[in-house]
């Protein structure tokens, strides 16, 4: 992320990047926690990340099990510690998408700058 604060000359407190990123971590997070193919010990990840314009894309593709329902779930109580991931990122990006095809999850994360 570095690099593409210092491409689009912006610094480390740039509201929208950090946006991004918190939104990537969270994702990032879940998919290396939950992607471990059938019998693997470790997850197999894919990442990309696009500057196109003053639009940031980022593809996470993983062989994992499906996700059933977590996009549209709503936020957990207050009392709940964890669950937060998803609500954190729909809020903090302009697009969030997934995807299952076959199986292969893929994760797109678009934040406009």
């Amino acid at each position: 992320m570095q690099l593409v604060r210092e491409h689009l000359g912006r610094d480390a407190g740039d509201r929208p990047l950090i946006l991004f990123e918190t939104a990537l971590a969270e994702i990032g997070n879940n998919v290396l926690r939950y992607a471990l193919p059938p019998g693997s010990a470790e997850p197999l990840v894919e990442f990309e990340l696009r500057l196109e314009s003053e639009t940031l894309t980022a593809l996470l593709t993983d062989w994992g099990p499906p996700l059933h329902n977590q996009l549209t779930r709503a936020i957990p109580a207050p009392t709940v510690e964890t669950g937060r991931g998803l609500a954190i990122a729909r809020k903090a990006l302009d697009e969030l998408g997934y995807l299952r095809e076959g199986k292969v999850n893929t994760w797109r994360l678009v934040k406009r700058l």
